[in-house]
């Protein structure tokens, strides 16, 4: 029985991208294009032939360009982005979370399972395009990619299906973070699909988990996105005091970090303004 408007707490958050609350049995059948597509390009060359084929084709574009790219698979940076997130669209926020911390568990635990060899370690480092310092191990899978496109599925799924059309440019987003880490010559082709493959699956999680938030806890007086609020303040001062990536990466770290102190402003007016804390 739906809560009559005259008792409904009217200092809960509107939701921009109001949350679907089931997905489709198909939806988990995605992580799978891109294992699919890793498995076809597999028969058509070698992952050595294919890592050097985009390095060298990537540098058509600046580096600038490949270090925005880059920096969209960083949870440092995403986290400071996504503040104003806090009053627009909070479980959409909190999905990303979720989908973030599962997925990357897992691909941690993965890369030091295995712990497969970067291409550095491999090809010769003066054959290929490298940015930054080299790295030579825990290749599988790209925590980048993965951090990428568990934030994307998760955005894209925990909104309404009349939502979420605008939304695939997230998708876009996530794959060019994806090119990037084989542009900047930190990994291998195979490391980013299954870091997409992974991304995707933690999205998916994290979406489903976010419909089970109580919506009293989207407040922003409650303690949730307070705790949100804090640890986004934690994001902005890595931003302002650490080199995040590359050294060239700072203006867009100082782009984040100021998206992240506006959108605290804001939610800290909100909650002043509203002092009932639950």
């Amino acid at each position: 029985m739906p809560t009559p408007l005259s008792v409904r707490n009217t200092n809960l958050p509107r939701n921009q991208f109001q949350q679907s609350s089931t997905l489709a049995g198909w939806h988990w059948l995605i992580p799978g294009i891109p294992l699919i597509m890793w498995l076809v390009i597999e028969l058509f060359t070698t992952p050595n032939a294919l890592f050097l084929q985009i390095n060298q084709r990537a540098r058509i574009l600046p580096d600038n360009i490949w270090i925005f790219f880059d920096l969209l698979g960083n949870g440092w940076y995403d986290f400071a982005l996504a503040t104003p997130l806090l009053l627009l669209a909070p479980r959409n926020l909190i999905a990303s979370l979720y989908a973030g911390a599962i997925a990357g568990l897992l691909g941690r635990i993965l890369k030091l399972t295995f712990e497969l060899p970067r291409p550095a370690s491999v090809i010769d480092p003066a054959s290929f395009h490298i940015l930054g310092n080299p790295l030579t191990s825990l290749a599988m899978p790209s925590g980048h990619t993965l951090t990428a496109f568990a934030l994307a599925t998760a955005f894209y799924f925990s909104s309404a299906p009349e939502k979420r059309k605008p939304l695939m440019v997230l998708f876009l987003f996530a794959a060019s973070a994806g090119i990037a880490r084989i542009a900047v010559g930190a990994h291998w082709p195979a490391d980013v699909m299954a870091g997409a493959a992974l991304g995707i699956c933690g999205g998916l999680v994290g979406a489903v988990l976010s419909v089970k938030l109580p919506e009293h806890l989207l407040s922003a007086q409650s303690w949730l996105m307070r705790g949100l609020a804090a640890g986004s303040i934690l994001c902005v001062y890595v931003l302002l005091t650490s080199e995040i990536d590359f050294i060239a990466a700072k203006p867009f770290q100082w782009f984040a970090a100021s998206v992240g102190i506006l959108g605290l402003i804001a939610f800290a007016y909100k909650t002043v303004r509203h002092p009932r804390s639950y």
